[in-house]
């Protein structure tokens, strides 16, 4: 039967925005595609455009495993680092609708803080403010054995938050920091008997159908992994040596998921809630709790701090995002509430900011219409990506030429610098010569010691790309203790 003239025409309108999202999406393939060319090292990157109705775009470009050239899919995993701090945002939010917490009650008036000798330095500190980096104290020492070492027990972080937590000089002005969000983990374990991970997978993963989403290193199968990776110069691109484990996945940074989830979970935003949760919850829990500029990020213009969410502007338009880095990953997470768009960007590689930020800014001017600005993006991309990364690998090799220059300068035989040293608050760090050459560890970190020009010193990357001192104290001929970090540890074995 041939199909009548009004139902043609019919057909025909309806397939214009259909071709129009085409188009658009072709458009973004191809500057995603020119940027992993232009870039050259970045191995993978994952993208996902939503609005609360429909997947506008969604695809995932590169190698979840450069070495192996094993390809990277919508499927694969990602950390995502810091954007753990908006999911933990909305989980206090959430247990607070649910009458558990009181968000502006002093966190006092919970375990364990209540249960303190030393309470002076807690004290006019509300949940609020630990979500929102306003609490006015730190504590140096955490973030070392919770995000790197994974060296610690429950109650020696205990000990050291009653006891080596500080008080800011600015007061309780904001400071972005780890420190808030480990505060609330505590507080969660404490009065609950749940941690955060139990707590976000029981309130938001299973509700949400976010089944790639966890905080358990260990239940990422290692096919759908997408390896973290280092380095500048092309053919020197690996997996990195620091990858992560349970022990290393806190309340601050310690979630992995993949893009698929990440689109569910921007649509509960723009969706306000989808039925799961109440309007007010959701929009409450990005609503901006104190001034904060976030000037290194040239994409955004941030200007405010909610729970968990940066707030800023993106031409003219309120947006609410947060980023994500650790060694290997850097992740994207952002949406405009009023104009119903929100998008997610993974990559597998500590130069993945800029390549994230270029693909933003590119994808949202595209989206929203704004066309004149699509060539700004792609003239940064072909001009100033490749002199940034010239100067970058010219700073390596600069470094690499220094390095090689140096020689020992230890006064005792090498065999006489191996042990373990332990610090209270740091934990411990093994040395063995093997090989010729130092070799020192400090729980999950690992890394080959370099010469450093002062007398009994070696140069460190426990962190990759972070290079420290350590330094020996010598007593009657033999070391007796070793600095680092302005801690002593002293020589057990």
């Amino acid at each position: 039967m041939k199909k009548s003239i009004s139902t043609l025409i019919i057909s025909f309108l309806f397939s214009i925005p259909l071709l129009a999202q085409t188009n658009t999406n072709q458009l973004l393939n191809s500057f995603i595609k020119n940027n992993l060319k232009t870039s050259e090292i970045v191995p993978s990157v994952s993208v996902a455009i939503v609005s609360a109705e429909e997947i506008l775009y969604q695809e995932t470009f590169g190698y979840a495993n450069w070495e192996k050239q094993q390809a990277a899919t919508n499927q694969s995993v990602y950390y995502i680092a810091s954007c753990t701090k908006a999911f933990n945002g909305l989980l206090a939010h959430i247990l607070a609708e649910e009458g558990i917490i009181d968000l502006n009650a002093p966190i006092l008036d919970y375990k364990p803080f209540k249960d303190f000798k030393r309470k002076e330095v807690f004290q006019n500190i509300t949940i609020l403010d630990l979500l929102s980096h306003q609490s006015g104290i730190d504590n140096p020492y955490l973030s070392f054995r919770l995000a790197y070492t994974g060296e610690y027990t429950e109650a020696e972080v205990l000990q050291l938050i009653e006891e080596e937590t500080q008080k800011n000089e600015a007061g309780k002005a904001f400071e972005y920091t780890n420190f808030g969000y480990y505060l609330l983990d505590y507080l969660l374990k404490a009065e609950l008997g749940k941690s955060w991970k139990e707590l976000l997978d029981e309130k938001l993963f299973q509700p949400l159908g976010m089944e790639n989403s966890t905080a358990y290193a260990s239940k990422v199968p290692a096919e759908k992994l997408a390896r973290p990776h280092s380095g500048v110069f092309r053919g020197k691109v690996s997996v990195s040596p620091l990858q992560k484990k349970d022990a290393l996945m806190h309340a601050a940074g310690g979630l992995m998921t993949n893009i698929e989830d990440a689109s569910k979970f921007l649509q509960f935003y723009l969706g306000k809630g989808k039925g799961v949760y109440p309007e007010d919850l959701v929009e409450n829990s990005y609503q901006q709790q104190v001034d904060a500029k976030h000037e290194y990020v040239r994409v955004f213009d941030g200007n405010g701090y909610a729970s968990g969410w940066r707030i800023g502007e993106f031409e003219k338009e309120r947006i609410v995002y947060h980023f994500g880095g650790y060694t290997g990953y850097f992740a994207h997470y952002s949406f405009i509430p009023k104009k119903n768009i929100g998008m997610a960007i993974f990559t597998n590689t500590d130069m993945g900011m800029t390549a994230a930020n270029l693909v933003s800014k590119y994808a949202y001017n595209l989206y929203l219409g704004n066309k004149k600005e699509l060539k700004k993006a792609e003239k940064i991309l072909n001009k100033k990506v490749p002199k940034a990364l010239a100067q970058e690998r010219k700073a390596q090799l600069d470094h690499e030429q220094k390095m090689a220059e140096r020689t020992w300068n230890l006064s005792l035989p090498e065999a006489q610098y191996e042990g373990i040293f332990t610090s209270e608050k740091y934990g411990s760090v093994e040395i063995l010569y093997e090989e010729g050459q130092f070799v020192v560890m400090a729980g999950n970190l690992r890394t080959i010691a370099t010469p450093f020009p002062t007398e009994n010193t070696m140069r460190v990357e426990l962190v990759p790309g972070s290079g420290t001192i350590i330094g020996f104290n010598l007593k009657e001929g033999k070391v007796v203790s070793l600095f680092h970090q302005r801690e002593t540890f002293m020589k057990i074995k």
